[in-house]
This record gives C-alpha cells, sequence and structure tokens, in this order.
C-alpha cells in the first residue's frame, strides 16, 4: 500500500510515515522548503550544533549533522506548483522561498534581473516581514502600521493575480497551468460533488494547493495533516482520503470564513478522521462525522527515554553549576498567554515558578524555557518584574535530539495550563516517556471515551495548584521518581509507536476496503 502524508505540523507526517515503513507501509511524507522548521524531518531526527529561526529554515545541506543522520529517500519536498515534486536543483530555503507569489510563480528559483527580479525580491523581503510581525504578540503602534499596509499590498496581490486568472490576460505559463488546475478542480473534485465552484480567490486561502491534485493521483490513499486537510475537498472522489485533526477542529470549522467553510467540508467529506485531541469529539460530533477514531500523537519511546545509565547526565551537570540549582524544571511550550483554543497561559507557569521559589524552605530550582511564541516579549517583562531572572535560563527553540537531552537533564516538566482544553500534546507525551512527572491541565473527563486507563499526569490549572504540584514533586524526590517511572510505563502501553502505526494501518485497511 502506497500512502502520501502531508502537512508535517510537528513532525506528524513525518514520523506516521516513519513508524508505518517500519510495519511494511509504502508511505511517503511531504512538506515545503518554507515551512515552519518544526515541520522539516532534520527538526526530528538530526543533531547539529547551533540555533537556528523557527520561521527561517536554512538549507540543511550546509550544516554538519553529528549523528550521521540522511534525509529518507521517502521524504518529498513539494514545489507548490502543479508539478508538485519539481524544484530547481539550487533551489533555496529561507526568505526567497517564502514569496507572497509563491503559489503562482516559482519561489525557489533566482529571481531574473531587472525590474522584474526586483519586484520578485521586494515581494519576498515584504512577505517575511509581513509574517514575522504577525507572530510577535505585543506590537508597538509602528509595527501596528506597518502590518496594516503590507496587509492592504498582500491583498493588492491578490486582486491583481485573480485579475488576471480569471479574465486570461497576461498570463504567464505558471498562472496558466494555475487556471487549467482550477478547470480540473471545478470538474472532478470532492468540493465539485457538492455543486460548489472554486476560483482564485477561495484558493488562496489554501496555500500550495496546486500540488495536491497530481500528488493525490499518484498514491493509494492520502492522509493530510492539519490545516492542509482543505487540500482533500480539492482532490478526486475516486482517491481515498483521511483528515488528521491537530488542534485544527475545536473552533476553525465553524468560523464563517472561506478557511473554514473549507475545512469544515473537508471534514465532513473525508472518508475518515484521526482524532488526536479527546475534547474534539464533540465537534465531530457537531460536524455530523461517521468515521472517527482517536489516534495518539506519534512518539518514539525507544528515543524519548530516560539516560541509560541512570546517573547524572552532562547536561545536567552544567545546567545546575550555571544556576546553582538542585532541581531543574523545563517548560518548552511557546509562550502564549491569550485565551484563544490553542493558548499555553504561560503566564501561569511564570507566576507559579516565582510563588515556588518564595519559599525558603524549597530546593533551589531553575526554570528552563523556549524563546519562541507570540507572547515572549510579554513573558520576558513579567520575569523581570517578578523579580526571577537569575533562576530563569531562555534557550533558543530546540531541534528534538537535543530536546530529548533537556528531558533527560530536568526533574519535572510543566506543559499547558488552558481550561478550554485539558488534553496533551507532544510535550507532555515526550516528557512521559523520559519517565518525568509531567505537570499540565489533565481533564479526565474528555478522555473517558477514548482512553480505558488515564496517565499520571499532575493534573493543576491556576497558578496556586501549579505552585503546589511543584512543591509536592519538590519536597518528596522518592514520590517523583515514582511517578517519573509510572509515567514511562504508561507511555509504552497506551501510547508506543508500535500502537499508534497499527492503529493508522487498520484505518488504512478500512478506508480502502470501501473503494
Amino acid at each position: 500500500m502506497k500512502t502520501a502524508h502531508s502537512g508535517n505540523i510537528a513532525n506528524n507526517a513525518y514520523l506516521i510515515a516513519k513508524f508505518l515503513r517500519r510495519l511494511g507501509e509504502d508511505a511517503h511524507a511531504f512538506h515545503f522548503r518554507h515551512e515552519f522548521i518544526m515541520g522539516h524531518p532534520e527538526w526530528e531526527d538530526a543533531d547539529f550544533v547551533g540555533d537556528l529561526e523557527p520561521f527561517n529554515p536554512p538549507d540543511w545541506n550546509t550544516i554538519e549533522f553529528m549523528n550521521g543522520f540522511t534525509r529518507p529517500d521517502w521524504v518529498h519536498y513539494l514545489s507548490g506548483q502543479v508539478a508538485p515534486y519539481v524544484l530547481p536543483p539550487n533551489a533555496l530555503a529561507g526568505p526567497v522561498a517564502r514569496m507572497m507569489a509563491a503559489t503562482y510563480g516559482d519561489a525557489s528559483a533566482p529571481a531574473p534581473s531587472g525590474l522584474i527580479g526586483h519586484l520578485r525580491r521586494t515581494m519576498a523581503t515584504l512577505g517575511t516581514r509581513y509574517s514575522a510581525l504577525m507572530r510577535q504578540g505585543q506590537r508597538t503602534k509602528a509595527e501596528e502600521v506597518e502590518v496594516r499596509l503590507l496587509n492592504l499590498m498582500r491583498g493588492a496581490h491578490l486582486w491583481i493575480t485573480a485579475v488576471r486568472v480569471e479574465t486570461g490576460l497576461t498570463l504567464t505559463p505558471a498562472l496558466r497551468a494555475v487556471k487549467a488546475e482550477i478547470h480540473l478542480i471545478n470538474a472532478d473534485s470532492r468540493i465539485s460533488a457538492t455543486g460548489r465552484r472554486v476560483g482564485i480567490r477561495e484558493l488562496h486561502h489554501a496555500p500550495n494547493w496546486p500540488s495536491y491534485r497530481s500528488l493525490s493521483l499518484d498514491h493509494q490513499l492520502v492522509q493530510f495533516y492539519g490545516l492542509e486537510a482543505i487540500k482533500g475537498v480539492l482532490i478526486p472522489p475516486k482517491i481515498p482520503f483521511i483528515a488528521f485533526e491537530h488542534s485544527t477542529m475545536r473552533t476553525l470549522p465553524f468560523e464563517n470564513t472561506v478557511q473554514g467553510r473549507l475545512l469544515n467540508l473537508a471534514y465532513r467529506s473525508a472518508d475518515a478522521c484521526v482524532i488526536t485531541n479527546p475534547d474534539v469529539v464533540s465537534s465531530a460530533r457537531r460536524l455530523g462525522l461517521k468515521d472517527y477514531r482517536f489516534i495518539p500523537h506519534p512518539i518514539d519511546e525507544t528515543k524519548y527515554a530516560p539516560p541509560s545509565d541512570g546517573t547524572e547526565t552532562a547536561l545536567r551537570r552544567k545546567l545546575r553549576q550555571a544556576t546553582g540549582a538542585e532541581l531543574l524544571f523545563l517548560c518548552p511550550t511557546r509562550h502564549e498567554w491569550s485565551n484563544a483554543f490553542d493558548s499555553k497561559r504561560s503566564d501561569r507557569v511564570l507566576r507559579a515558578f516565582a510563588a515556588y521559589i518564595r519559599n525558603p524552605d524549597h530546593p533551589r530550582a531553575a526554570l528552563i524555557l523556549c524563546r519562541w511564541g507570540r507572547d515572549v516579549r510579554a513573558s520576558d517583562a513579567l520575569i523581570d518584574e517578578l523579580g526571577i531572572t537569575s533562576q530563569v535560563v531562555w534557550k533558543a527553540p530546540m531541534h528534538k535530539i537535543r530536546l530529548r537531552d533537556h528531558y533527560q537533564a530536568c526533574d519535572v516538566v510543566l506543559d499547558q495550563f488552558h481550561e478550554a482544553v485539558g488534553t496533551f500534546g507532544t510535550v507532555t507525551a515526550e516528557g512521559l516517556s523520559c519517565a518525568l512527572p509531567v505537570i499540565m491541565y489533565f481533564n479526565p473527563a474528555v478522555h473517558e471515551w477514548c482512553l480505558p486507563e488515564m496517565p499520571p499526569i499532575q493534573s493543576a490549572l491556576t497558578e496556586d495548584e501549579i505552585a503546589a504540584r511543584l512543591s509536592e514533586l519538590a519536597m518528596d524526590a522518592p514520590r517523583r521518581h515514582a511517578i517519573g517511572r509510572a509515567s514511562r510505563d504508561w507511555m509504552i502501553r497506551w501510547h508506543g509507536w508500535e500502537r499508534c502505526a497499527r492503529d493508522h494501518q487498520r484505518l488504512h485497511a478500512d478506508v480502502l476496503s470501501r473503494y
């Protein structure tokens, strides 16, 4: 069975494909050069020195991997063009590849000289700046003005492109291919089967869409992850299609926006949906889905494990010497304070840690954070206000081998504390697998339909509750270690890579049996 896995958010498509291949399935993973760095296989399995900008992926050929990692031949870059796999030999990564016109021209090819080349380079720069500003919380007034101006430019660019495609005037070869692809979608696709038609203005909300129809025809089944599920409505109905929910079913399919309506249709027209966040079962029922299944986040417990010899690692020794701490608390989650559905409520972690260290009876501790997320500026300011700067260690976003080393060096993991969610993601799963106690907000009620045994997560929601859990774990080392052992045992039993892969394998067989 040859399957395609695309939409590599948090490397889930790559990991599922890797685990399925261990069981003999011919699975292939796809992603884009300009994709968020945490969706590059190198971020998951390569070990290298140096910090990288998460939204500016490098040319991996220029980086030396200390563990000898080689990108597997079943991992592919997508071009974003009608010919999905065609990338120039000298294709660039980084800002040029994030050109605002990426869907309608070869974003990775060198820009021509003259006026056209100047305009393309300018668009690339402006597109990169717009993306950076949109990710930044607590924008200054000047930055807000800049965002609005850049958004106007993006709108103007879309309008001009739409007019060219709709009228057929001044079409380049790339735009002629795009127009032909739109005609095919409107003639034979899951969306056309509902009696609807799409144009370039709707497809603008499904970036890089031209690659997906051709991609789907090369595989027996396609599984699209996160927002990439939208592409499922553009492919022919004869292609089996599975949508993989990645925090994207909670609210987005019910928004009265082009993206929301497309995602709603994608989930309802998919042959099956994979749910990784148990709380979204209410959304699945609201959508009227007939086949949805819980399959845990893909975690390789052979990789995420405690130190094999049980002794203090060199990294732990270094961190303790640098901070004077007896205990190390790790919170690698992105900084997001809002009440949005995907918020982590990182502010509660900082206030709880400040409360912990104010108690003179507690073992001295350090809090390790990762500098990414919309509210890093706010977290920096709060740390200064709380007077805990000397006991906070900031790290750049860490590739997964380095993050694994930090799990092995630390005593407790803290994750997310949003009352509207109550389920866990990759950070918690990795921490549990490394035999660490994990503190997060966990609501057993939303897991009863899919988990026969609840994990030994140390649930907390408020700042006081988080501080209390930290105190309990810090003051009772035997209990802390016992919870860590129980955490890993639970992971292996209910969340291991093989169980996850076999669940997907059964799902694929079920879907294919209907065709």
